[in-house]
Parts: structure tokens; sequence; C-alpha cells
């Protein structure tokens, strides 16, 4: 009896010291930015710190920072800190520190400090997790895909998807059914990208490669799920590395390497050169002494057939998600307004009556109203609300006496930037006129960061922009759009996923326009 007794209270002392410790730990890692006397917002409750509604469903991980940088702003402070959990995050509001930290002294934050292990978790390693040196030297590689010559180029590759997508619209229109436009344009930006970058015809609005479009879809479930980030932010790399943690499921990573692969050896046994993605991330995969880092000294070590297989994946899914979902929101946006859906369609009818009403490449690039509702759905839904960068060293932030701290994570809001009213009145109105030249001049220039700024804007913009509004224009042009009361009633994005998604599918009625 006395030494059960004992144990039952040793066990009672152990169990009180060790919920004490914690108690502290995360009392005392929540007086980080009170001790550098830099403004915060209170932590709401243990152990979540400013993400609560998070947790609840109540907010979006973007929502979190853009309410918070709107709060900072709110009570006219340059910046300000929170807490994801326990770990201090600072947000800047001010735009020249946020103009600092993202182009000019962008060197103090080069990494996005996201979750890499290339080794056990392949798929892990790609260009937008890649850090330091590795991400230098394949970023200076990546952007001669995109040339203006090249983007011509596959604009041409890119119009053989519009009479399949056409197809899919007409039947709609025909059975007067209402569609749920994503998991369409999915296929239309799926079908594109295949074909620009790696040379095949996945022909996905034939209702062929289901597969394809499934693991693709895996990547933005599982890169920027909320369960997955929230132990990527609770605990060090290093520990999750040794314990082999894995965002992506390895169903999903033998299907991308048997899929690349097969790309890869085709390639090599036909000699088959297009110069495109493909070709330029094959010449990476062997030793060549004119490839030479971004130093321009240094040979580069060659990817093996993992590494080439994880930066594929990675353009495939960049590619047509981010594509598909801005399309999504910008036709959700059209049906609410048809004076703007219709404004859209008479400047497309206008143009093309200057081309032999053919859609070709300049014509696109000379409907400027097109442009300002593109403009316009990223900036009330950038598809990644916001900017994460790492401290890499001890940054003084300018026009203050503060100093961040190595390791400190900084979130760039882009969608509380986005939604501000000072650059933005009534930010949640849909007005393209917002992006003509004069009214455009008002702002400051990091007040619009859809893709991001400085040495990690993101690469495929131009290509992104493009089969963006190759989709619209040519729906706008022969169809008019209108929601359909199967989508849900009011607006909410989903609250486990850290990019902007529409909780509920975005349904509209298609309605054949009379020539």
């Amino acid at each position: 009896m006395y030494e059960t007794s004992t144990l039952t209270t040793v066990l009672i002392g152990a169990s009180v010291t060790l919920v004490t410790y914690i108690i502290w730990y995360f009392y005392d890692a929540f007086q980080y930015w009170k001790r550098r006397g830099i403004p915060e917002i209170k932590p709401a409750i243990f152990p979540f710190g400013n993400t609560l509604n998070l947790y609840l469903g109540k907010e979006t991980f973007g929502e979190v920072f853009s309410n918070a940088y709107l709060e900072f702003k709110r009570r006219g402070k340059k910046h300000g800190g929170i807490y994801y959990m326990q770990q201090p995050i600072y947000i800047p509001v001010d735009p020249e520190i946020i103009k600092k930290i993202m182009i000019s002294d962008a060197h103090y934050f080069p990494n996005h400090s996201m979750y890499i292990s290339p080794k056990d978790d392949i798929l892990s390693g790609h260009l937008f997790n890649m850090e330091d040196r590795e991400w230098k030297t394949l970023r200076t590689k990546t952007p001669s895909i995109f040339t203006s010559a090249k983007m011509r180029k596959m604009y041409l590759i890119m119009q053989r998807m519009v009479d399949p997508y056409r197809g899919w619209l007409d039947k709609f229109c025909e059975t007067k059914e209402a569609v749920d436009i994503k998991s369409v344009v999915s296929r239309f930006t799926t079908d594109i990208i295949c074909a620009c970058a790696f040379g095949i015809d996945t022909n996905t609005l034939k209702l062929e490669n289901e597969e394809l479009l499934y693991h693709a879809r895996q990547f933005f479930d599982y890169q920027w799920k909320l369960s997955k980030n929230t132990v990527v932010m609770a605990f060090p790399r290093k520990l999750l590395q040794a314990i082999k943690f894995r965002i992506f499921p390895k169903s999903t990573e033998k299907y991308v390497l048997d899929m690349f692969t097969d790309i890869f050896n085709y390639r090599k046994q036909n000699d088959i050169f297009r110069n495109d993605l493909t070709d330029t991330l094959m010449r990476l995969t062997e030793k060549n002494e004119d490839e030479k880092d971004y130093t321009g000294e240094n040979v580069i070590e060659p990817m093996d057939i993992k590494e080439f297989s994880s930066q594929m994946f990675m353009f495939l899914c960049a590619g047509f998600e981010t594509s598909s979902t801005t399309q999504t929101f910008a036709l959700y946006e059209l049906a609410k307004n048809p004076d703007v859906q219709s404004k859209l369609r008479n400047e497309i009818n206008r143009v093309l009556a200057k081309h032999d009403n053919k859609m070709t490449y300049d014509a696109l690039m000379e409907i400027k109203y097109l442009e300002h509702c593109v403009d316009e759905t990223l900036r009330i839904y950038p598809i990644f609300p916001i900017l994460v960068r790492g401290c890499k060293e001890d940054y003084p932030i300018p026009g203050t006496d503060f100093t961040l701290e190595k390791g400190t994570f900084v979130m760039v809001t882009n969608l509380g930037i986005h939604r501000d009213p000072e650059y933005y009145p009534n930010p949640l109105q849909f007005d393209p006129e917002r992006w003509t030249y004069e009214n455009s001049l008002n702002r400051p220039f990091v007040a619009n960061l859809p893709f991001g700024e400085g040495p990690r804007i993101c690469v495929g913009k131009r290509f992104g922009l493009l089969q963006t509004k190759l989709g619209l224009a040519t729906l706008i042009k022969d169809y008019e759009v209108s929601l359909s009361d199967k989508t849900t009633k009011g607006f909410k994005f989903v609250s486990s996923q850290l990019i902007l998604r529409k909780e509920g599918d975005v349904w509209i009625n298609l309605k054949k326009v009379k020539s």
C-alpha cells in the first residue's frame, strides 16, 4: 500500500512539474515581441497563440495574417508581431519595409523556409522549397523558358486546347446543366501545361489521364495542408527530418517518378529536343563543363532522376492549379457583375475585329480590360495569400530602432495588402477600373503582390497569366455566365488549406452568345 501511494505521489508530482513547465514555456514564448518593444496582438489562448480561429475553422491561414496586418494598420503601426502557436511571426505593414524585405534587402530573406527533405520526401525538394545555393543555381536556369519569344510559340500550342474546351462548354449550353467550372478549367490548364512544358498530349479534356489529375491535385492538398504545416511550424526541421516526416504520400511519389522517368527516357532514346522546360531540366542531369552555377564559376552538380521528377511535378501542379483557380474566381465575379462581363465581351469583340476575328497572341495582349479583370481577380483572391520569408541573419528594420533576429519568420500578407482600404477603397468590390494607368499611379509599388516580388517572384508568372487570359477570353467571348443556385450562398474560404479556395464549388450557368 505504501509503495503504491509513493508511486502515485511521484506520478502526480511529475505530471504537475511537466504541466507547469509547458505553461511556463508558452508564457515565456508569448513574451517575445513584448520584450523587444514591437507592437503585438496578444495571444488569444494557450497553446494556439493568435491562431485559435484557424483551428476552429473560422479563419483561413491567409486571413489570420491578413486580419493582423489590417489591425496593425488601423493602429497606425509600421509593423507588428503575432504568434503561430509558440512561433513568433513578424508582419511588416509599412510599404517601404515591405519593399526592403522583398527586394533591396532580399539577401537577408532568401528562403521560404518551408519543409524540405529531398532524401526521404523526394517531392518536397522542388524549386519553391529549395534554399540558398541550390535554389539560386536552378532559378537562374529557368527564366529562359518563359521569354517573350517562347511565350509566342507556347501560345500556338495553347490554342490547340481551345476547341476541346469549347466542346465542353457547348455541351453544358445544350443540356442547360449547371457546370462546376473549376473541374472543366482544371482540365484545360492541365492539357496546356503538359503540352507546353513536357511535349505530351494528356487529353484530360477528353476524359483521359484521370489519375494524372488526381495526383496533380495532391500537390496542393498535401503541400499546403493545415495539419502538415502545423507540424512544420511547431517542430525543428532537423527533428522532422530525423524521424523521416513526409509531406507527400508514397503513392503520389511513385506515380510522379514513373511518369517523368518515362518522359525522360523517351526523349533520350528518340533524340527529341524541343527547347522547352523538359529540355532545360534534362540538361541539368548531365555533367557539363558549360553549365555553371549562379556565380558563373562552378560547374553544376548534375541532378538525378528523382530531382528532375520533383521539379517537373512542381511546374505541372503550379501551372494547372493556380491558373484554373484564378479563372474560377474571375468567372465567379463576372457572373455576379453582368455589367463588367458585358463590357469585357464588347472589348474582346472590338479588339478581335481588328485582327480578322482571330484570337492571336497580339490580339489577346491588346485586350486591356481583360488584363484589368485578371488583375482585380488576383487582388481580391491572391492564390498564395501570404509570402513567407525566413530571416537568415539579424536584420535592422529600416526606419525603426528594432532588429529582427536570425531565424524569425516573416509573413508579408498580400491578402491584407490587397484588401487595405487605403490602397483600394471598398476593397471587396470587384472593380477592374482600379487598374487603369491613372488609378495605378496612386498606389505604392508593393500594393500589388499576387506573384510575390524580388528574387523569389514566381518564375512562371508570364505563362500563368497567358493561359488565364486565353481561357477567360475564349469563354466570355462566346458565352454568358451567371451563378447557378447550386453555388453556396455567401462566400467562405476553405480553412484547412493555406492557398485560397472557395468552400463549395462554383457552379455557373452558360448561355451561348448570339453571333
